[in-house]
């Protein structure tokens, strides 16, 4: 459930997303462990503005905030079912020192720029990094996961699944490397994915069938087609 955060040092000091309040102080205590204030970052910029990836926006209060500009128009009036856009949200915007918004292609400086991948919401933004590793994509949650990267769609679309799923492509054709919005980052090597770390999973006190034996069950299970919603999800207001 954690959301990535991301520190690029740059020409700014910058945070992709940062998270949500019951995230805060593992926030604070990374970023201290590397000498770094919260009043030293410069500047934030957002994948998409669901509560779980800008709640701590507040938290920095001498950051420029980036958003691409179809995501801060949704906010203004977001349709009543989106769940993960509940209207105060664009309360939280009232804290950032300023609010720069950007479109597809936009250069935040030498190295950095915008790719506009839609579909999970109105305005999902990705940030690539150009490095000696090749492109690096910071997506958010047009791809959560290594698993959505290989089913080439977001694990839950709250907008316009079609676009989700061209958004997904372009990531996989554009990026070496992708940090995605909910677990660690993995390579794209001839059209598999590979985890820049090894990973594994702990069950800590599973349910167990009277037998003994564990009651549970770990699949890979295609996303859900479709808005999560009605078809007015397409509403921006």
């Amino acid at each position: 459930g954690y959301c990535a955060v991301t520190l690029l040092r740059g020409e700014k000091l910058t945070l992709v997303d940062v998270g949500y309040h019951a995230r805060i102080v593992i926030l604070t205590d990374r970023l201290q462990a590397m000498g770094i204030a919260l009043t030293d970052i410069e500047r934030v910029i957002l994948t998409h503005a669901h509560w779980d990836h800008c709640f701590n926006l507040s938290a920095f209060p001498n950051a420029e905030v980036v958003i691409h500009q179809d995501e801060y128009d949704y906010i203004q009036h977001p349709n009543p079912l989106d769940w993960a856009t509940p209207p105060w949200c664009r309360n939280i915007f009232d804290y950032a020192k300023s609010v720069t918004t950007v479109r597809d292609g936009d250069e935040l400086e030498p190295g950095i720029r915008m790719l506009a991948v839609p579909g999970h919401s109105p305005g999902t933004l990705a940030t690539l990094v150009e490095s000696p590793a090749g492109t690096i994509g910071l997506v958010g949650d047009a791809l959560p996961s290594r698993v959505a990267a290989g089913f080439l769609a977001p694990g839950i679309v709250f907008y316009d699944e079609a676009l989700a799923r061209q958004s997904a492509r372009k990531i996989v054709d554009t990026c070496s490397v992708i940090y995605p919005g909910h677990v660690r980052p993995f390579r794209v090597e001839a059209g598999s994915f590979r985890y820049i770390e090894p990973q594994s999973l702990t069950l800590v006190n599973p349910p167990r069938n009277e037998d003994g034996s564990i009651h549970a069950t770990i699949s890979e299970a295609p996303p859900p087609s479709g808005p999560i919603f009605a078809a007015s999800a397409k509403r921006s207001g």
